[in-house]
């Protein structure tokens, strides 16, 4: 399973700079917010970015995510919510790629802290018999993802790899 999802992680990885023929540079001082949501799961994540470097961020992440089964799992329902917070750092390709101007922006990211999770599960409906299970633990989250700028200081972005979900997008905001 690890395998797959680290085939798909490089494949959208991969799909992003073959599709892309230009890059956007992000320069030392540029501060960036991005907000996004899950598209696999229900979840919201937001961090903001500081270039620290020419094509190298960092910053403060956070991130929930829940699911519920609706009694998918067999005998009775499961569902959990996850908190998240931590720091991520990302490296923007564009510059090492070579692309050209500012139509995309490439990069691979990580995000590494605390994860605060809760299970419940139902295992017998018929007495509402319930299960809770919650653990605090640290997390590391590699991404890849790319932005596209819609206005000056606006733009869209999608992200591949474990997070608030599989696959996130959403807005991100220069300041």
């Amino acid at each position: 399973m690890k395998n797959l999802k680290f085939s798909a992680l490089l494949f959208a990885l991969v799909a992003l700079v073959s599709f892309s023929s230009q890059a956007q540079t992000f320069k030392r001082g540029d501060k960036i917010l991005n907000a996004g949501i899950g598209l696999l799961y229900f979840g919201a994540y937001a961090n903001a970015e500081f270039a620290i470097e020419d094509n190298i961020g960092i910053g403060p992440m956070v991130g929930y995510t829940y699911y519920n089964s609706g009694g998918l799992v067999g005998y009775g329902d499961y569902s959990y919510g996850q908190f998240r917070v931590g720091a991520r750092g990302a490296y923007h390709l564009g510059d090492v790629l070579n692309l050209g101007d500012d139509s995309i922006d490439p990069y691979v990211a990580v995000g590494a802290g605390l994860l605060f999770d809760r299970n419940n599960y139902i295992y017998n409906t018929n007495t509402g018999n319930v299960t809770y299970g919650t653990r605090t633990t640290i997390f590391i989250n590699p991404r890849a993802g790319a932005r596209f700028p819609l206005s000056n200081n606006l733009s869209g972005f999608g992200e591949v790899g474990w997070g608030a979900s599989w696959v996130t997008a959403g807005v991100s905001f220069g300041f």
